[in-house]
C-alpha cells in the first residue's frame, strides 16, 4: 500500500520539475512606448533593439516627421530591450498591429502580434497610415521569434 502523505507532495514536486523542464516561462511584463497609426519607419519592421544607440536612430526614424515629440524615451538597457513592430505604408486608415505577449519558450523569445485590416466595404480615412507598436520588456539573451496571432 502507498502511503498517500508521502506520495502526494512527491507528485506535486515531479508536476512542478516537469513544467520547468518543457522551457514554457511566464509571459515578460510589457511597457509601451509608443502606439499608434502614423509612424515615421514606412517599411514594415520587426526588431529586437538591446543598446542606446540602435534606440535612438530607431527612434529618430519612427519621429522623424512629429517635431513635437523630439525626445528620446528612455530604457534603461541594462535591464531592458525595445521591440518595435510596424505594418508598413498602408493607403487608409483601419489598419493596427499589437504586440501581444513576449514569453521564452524553450530557447527563444517568442513575441506575438497581432495585425488588424479593415473589413472589405467599410468606410476608412483617406489617407497613408503606418501602424506602429513599440514596447519595452525585461533584457533577454534569447534569440527573438515574431509570431503571428490568429483571431481577435
Amino acid at each position: 500500500m502507498i502511503d498517500t502523505h508521502f506520495s502526494f507532495p512527491l507528485l506535486i514536486i515531479l508536476t512542478l520539475i516537469a513544467c520547468t523542464a518543457t522551457g514554457y516561462g511566464d509571459a515578460l511584463t510589457l511597457r509601451t512606448i509608443a502606439k499608434g497609426s502614423f509612424s515615421g519607419i514606412t517599411k514594415a519592421t520587426e526588431e529586437v533593439i538591446k543598446d542606446n544607440a540602435a534606440w535612438e536612430k530607431t527612434w529618430a526614424q519612427h519621429n522623424r516627421d512629429k517635431r513635437a515629440e523630439g525626445k528620446v524615451p528612455e530604457i534603461d538597457f541594462a535591464k531592458a530591450m525595445a521591440v518595435v513592430v510596424t505594418m508598413g505604408q498602408q493607403r487608409t486608415g483601419g489598419y493596427a498591429i499589437e504586440i501581444v505577449k513576449v514569453e521564452p519558450v524553450d530557447k527563444r523569445l517568442k513575441i506575438w502580434v497581432r495585425r488588424k485590416t479593415p473589413p472589405p466595404g467599410a468606410m476608412l480615412i483617406q489617407t497613408l497610415t503606418v501602424p506602429f507598436h513599440i514596447v519595452a520588456v525585461p533584457k533577454s539573451d534569447l534569440r527573438p521569434e515574431f509570431v503571428e496571432m490568429k483571431g481577435e
